[in-house]
């Protein structure tokens, strides 16, 4: 199929198939999760579509991101998928997604988890009351003219909670970071990450204290930043990141404009859409906790995405999947602009 062909799929599937069937499950309670423990989201909190490659160029067929058991196992449901689609849905469980949270630290720190100056892409950072998360990258604010780190909501802003003027740590606390010495910068601001509606990105950016230098272009152990990417990715195409707690990973976009997809933070299961959806070229998984805010890059080194989330199934090798926001949309929305 064409991209505007599985676009319309996808809508019509969305709005005919899932969410009635979905409905009626949960009216019936065959959901193992009870919504009186948590709140779903999104398509009824189970289904996610999207965009994945096809079987030749210019060929997609839809992405079907099933996040709960009963759903997967809904034979029904399947088979309605797969007859709306003509057979080319590609329908894979990926269970929980999590927003990036801290994982077990190996007995060497490597360098992106301790303290660097001048600031570097990929080093652990947060707002002083969360753990850690990854400092994707710096860009320009347009309103203040001033350089600012980039990051997530959930690493800058403590998921709504923070307040404008708070110090931003490097490393993060989680990594012994202290307000007394390792203050690199104050929350600017951030979109907020609402429950009730799909949300588009979880994003904030913090200002730079004046007497802290930052490197903007180099890629530890990967090259040069070169840019903002110009064009969407799609998928199939190849990508990297360095992060706080797997360093640099190599990974391959499965799937595009990924609507419904149901994410696990502290205050409750919040939905996305537009995402694109990640999974790693290696052994490895592509990201783990603690790499939420890592801008990823493609093959040549062009911005492209910003790591938000990840599940711990699902996957080619089954170690996951990753999600991220479109980089041009976290630029839009909070006034930003980077180097092309």
């Amino acid at each position: 199929m064409d991209l505007k062909t599985v676009r319309a799929l996808k809508t019509e599937i969305a709005e005919q198939i899932i969410r009635p069937l979905v409905t009626e499950i949960r009216a019936e309670r065959r959901i193992i999760r009870s919504t009186a423990t948590r709140r779903l989201t999104g398509v009824e909190g189970g289904i996610a579509l999207g965009i994945a490659a096809g079987d030749g160029t210019n060929d997609y067929r839809l992405a079907v991101r099933v996040q709960r058991r009963a759903l997967e196992t809904n034979a029904y449901l399947r088979q309605q998928i797969e007859e709306a689609a003509r057979n080319k849905a590609d329908i894979t469980y990926i269970g929980t997604v999590f927003k990036g949270g801290v994982a077990a630290e190996p007995a060497a720190l490597p360098w992106h988890q301790l303290r660097q100056r001048p600031l570097l892409i990929g080093s652990s950072i947060g707002h002083y009351s969360i753990t850690a998360g990854t400092l994707g990258g710096f860009a320009q604010h347009t309103a203040s003219g001033k350089a600012v780190i980039l990051s997530n909501n959930h690493v800058l802003a403590n998921e709504n909670k923070a307040k404008i003027g708070d110090a931003i740590l490097q490393p993060g606390a989680y990594d012994g970071g202290k307000k007394s010495k390792d203050k690199v910068g104050e929350l600017l601001a951030f979109i907020p990450v609402e429950s009730g509606m799909n949300n588009l990105v979880d994003a904030a950016i913090a200002s730079i204290d004046a007497d802290v230098e930052f490197d903007a272009v180099t890629l530890t152990g990967a090259g040069k930043l070169k840019g903002l990417r110009k064009t969407p990715l799609r998928p199939g195409d190849k990508v990297f990141k360095v992060g706080r707690t797997t360093g640099v990973t190599q990974g391959i976009v499965t799937a595009i404009e990924v609507d419904d997809v149901v994410v696990s933070y502290e205050f409750g299961d919040i939905g996305f859409d537009s995402q694109i959806e990640i999974e790693t070229s290696s052994s490895g998984p592509f990201s783990s906790g603690g790499d939420s805010g890592s801008v990823i890059m493609d093959e040549k080194g062009y911005a492209c995405a910003l790591l938000f989330a990840g599940s711990d199934q699902g996957g080619t090798n089954g170690k996951g999947v990753t999600f991220a926001n479109d980089l041009s949309i976290v630029l839009e929305q909070l006034g930003l602009t980077m180097p092309v």
